[in-house]
């Protein structure tokens, strides 16, 4: 007979931890109101004592039972602006000598849950400590109300402490704002609860009336600090803006587990291309949400990995604000919680989510007189009785992505000093500066330059950047300042142009060059009607290059993806051990082997020729275009 084994949960139940959290208050309180008979301390305030020993207990109830040190985040988690030198001082020596991770054992958490006759086990031991400490804390809260109006006249004294209905009423009266004259000119919302009612049972340790739109800016700026984000053009801004759009800029007391999942669900429902604009500003997000204005997303569905980037970020500010005003009274769990609703997302080979670029549509974009010779400034995609070639980001960007993949950031923020032509395998270096960040640590590579590259000048044009520049060696000079210099924000005519790096390119270059392409050749598309982008090449690179006798080792080094399996990221060092110039020469042999020459009917020049640089790299529309106004169309 097979015998099954027995499945023991590793968790409490809501029953248990409320029990044992009640159990810790109790236990607590005698020892919290010893100072109603006898003071406990001579020279704080008693409030003051139970502040610092209540944060003390809220610090223990996050870090093990046998930590031997209570690292500095956690302790700052509970500590905020209106703490004093003094307090804080108080709070160190008080986690030093009188609270400590053991005041709550492993063994007196089990024996506790073994009371209530729940499963003794690790995770149960955890949690049972986490609910007697934060009940601990909880008995410090409550009794710097014991001299409150609510508890003196219930007539209960210390024991009413334990009544959740008074303890409410006590808060309530403490919250009273001032005299009428103290709150003159300030705004007042109306769907704001009057101060005299009772406060409202709250799932949070500290229900806040603040909104989600008033404390996501502040919350932003304490992540990028703690976690060394890079500025991103206010991406981030803009998804938290959506979420509090979406889900009714509530009070942060209000939001719960629905509202992540409603979020989810909902933005899903917008089609790519939604101008959102600013939250009570402008745009859509200038009114209230309303769910029937959504417009239809037919053929423009928005991308599973968009929305998965949304939640992302919206998971890193809800665990931020897990540790002040989402603190759960009860339980460790992350209660609105972002990424349970994350999607799958699974590459579909007969149905993919970009299409690359074509050879013979690369030979077409090429073909244009952009690199074939066309007019000046914004006539650069139109022919002309007295054709040019200028050379600038519209002219090398698209042609450097060809035939490295780099991406349109990566590419728009390389420099002087990450070409190297003086060694026998020409190179470029795609890392981190102060122009733009790169995705991932892998995006650091190495990329031989391609002879196509060479052949057409790549050289020549950036040592004429370097000397009108004035480069210095080991200084960050553009390789295309027209997408960087403040000199070029604006257009001839006075009016600015969009953002910096690759969003300046996209607005004054690409979409031009792209949209002429369409005109002559269809671009591919998927079968939502999403058509091939700049980041498409390098979907084209991965393609071209991923044939039967090329490694997958090599593959990922071109394109800058991790490298799968122990062995490959931490053995595998063939550049060190073999020498740079013959790995170097290995994937440039691939590179031509395996990549369609598709530039070699672009005229060759023999000399650099600039446009001021105000001008630069500025396209305009091909001859009966508009692709301002109907890209690709």
């Amino acid at each position: 007979m097979l015998m099954m084994p027995k499945i023991e949960r590793g968790h409490l139940t809501i029953d248990e931890q409320e029990a044992l959290f009640r159990k810790g208050l109790k236990d607590e309180l005698a020892r919290a109101t010893a100072h109603f008979t006898a003071p406990i301390a001579a020279e704080q305030p008693h409030a003051g004592t139970h502040k610092i020993m209540e944060a003390a207990y809220r610090i223990v109830a996050r870090v093990p039972h046998d930590a031997a040190v209570i690292d500095l985040e956690t302790f700052e988690a509970e500590v905020d602006d209106s703490w004093t030198e003094n307090e804080i001082l108080l709070l160190w020596k008080t986690l030093h000598m009188l609270v400590t991770p053991m005041s709550i054992s492993r063994t007196e958490a089990l024996e506790a849950v073994g009371d209530l006759g729940g499963p003794l086990n690790d995770g149960t031991a955890k949690e049972a400590r986490a609910q007697l400490l934060r009940g601990h804390a909880e008995a410090h809260r409550r009794a710097s109300l014991i001299d409150s109006d609510e508890v003196r006249s219930s007539g209960r004294g210390i024991v009413a402490l334990l009544d959740d209905d008074i303890i409410g009423r006590a808060w309530s009266a403490q919250s009273k704002p001032g005299k009428p004259d103290d709150c003159a000119g300030e705004a007042v919302r109306p769907d704001a609860p009057s101060m005299t009612e009772p406060v409202q049972d709250s799932i949070y340790a500290f229900p806040s009336d603040l909104r989600f739109s008033e404390v996501m800016k502040d919350v932003l700026a304490e992540l990028m600090e703690e976690k060394g984000w890079e500025k991103d053009n206010g991406q981030r801004e803009a998804v938290c803006e959506r979420a509090a759009w979406i889900c009714g800029d509530k009070r942060l007391k209000d939001w719960s587990a629905a509202d992540a999942k409603y979020f989810a669900k909902t933005v899903a429902r917008f089609p790519n291309k939604f101008s959102w604009g600013k939250l009570n500003k402008s745009g859509a997000m200038a009114v209230p949400f309303c769910e029937d204005a959504i417009p239809s997303n037919k053929g423009m569905k928005r991308s599973p990995r968009t929305i998965n980037r949304d939640l992302s970020i919206l998971q890193n500010v809800s665990k931020r604000l897990a540790k002040t005003h989402w603190r759960l009274k009860y339980g460790d769990r992350l209660e609105v919680d972002f990424l349970e609703y994350t999607i799958r997302v699974e590459d579909d080979p007969e149905n993919p989510d970009r299409m690359p670029w074509t050879p013979d549509h690369l030979k077409t974009l090429y073909s244009l007189p952009l690199w074939q010779g066309g007019g000046g400034s914004i006539e650069r995609l139109k022919p002309s009785g007295r054709p040019m070639v200028y050379m600038d980001a519209a002219y090398w960007l698209p042609l450097i992505a060809t035939y490295t993949g780099i991406c349109r950031e990566e590419g728009s923020g390389l420099e002087i000093d990450d070409f190297n032509f003086a060694c026998e395998v020409p190179y470029l270096v795609v890392k981190k500066n102060s122009l733009r960040r790169l995705k991932t640590m892998a995006r650091a590579r190495v990329m031989p330059l391609h002879p196509q590259l060479l052949e057409l000048g790549l050289q020549r044009y950036v040592e004429a950047i370097a000397k009108e520049q004035g480069h210095q060696v080991g200084t960050c000079t553009p390789i295309f300042p027209e997408l960087w210099c403040k000199e070029a924000k604006y257009r001839g005519d006075g009016k600015k142009v969009p953002a910096i790096g690759g969003r300046r390119f996209y607005a004054i270059a690409w979409r031009y060059a792209a949209d002429a392409t369409h005109g002559v050749m269809p671009l591919p598309e998927t079968s939502d009607g999403k058509k091939a982008d700049f980041h498409s090449q390098r979907t084209y690179n991965q393609s071209v290059l991923a044939a039967p006798d090329v490694a997958e080792k090599i593959l990922a080094m071109h394109m800058g993806h991790a490298r799968k399996g122990t062995g490959s990221k931490k053995y595998d060092r063939r550049s060190l051990a073999l020498g740079e110039v013959k790995e170097l020469r290995e994937r440039l042999d691939i590179m031509v082997r395996e990549m369609p020459n598709v530039t070699s009917h672009i005229p060759r020049q023999d000399r650099v020729n600039l446009l001021h640089l105000r001008k630069r790299s500025r396209v305009g529309s091909a001859p009966g275009r508009d692709a301002q106004r109907k890209f690709c169309q």
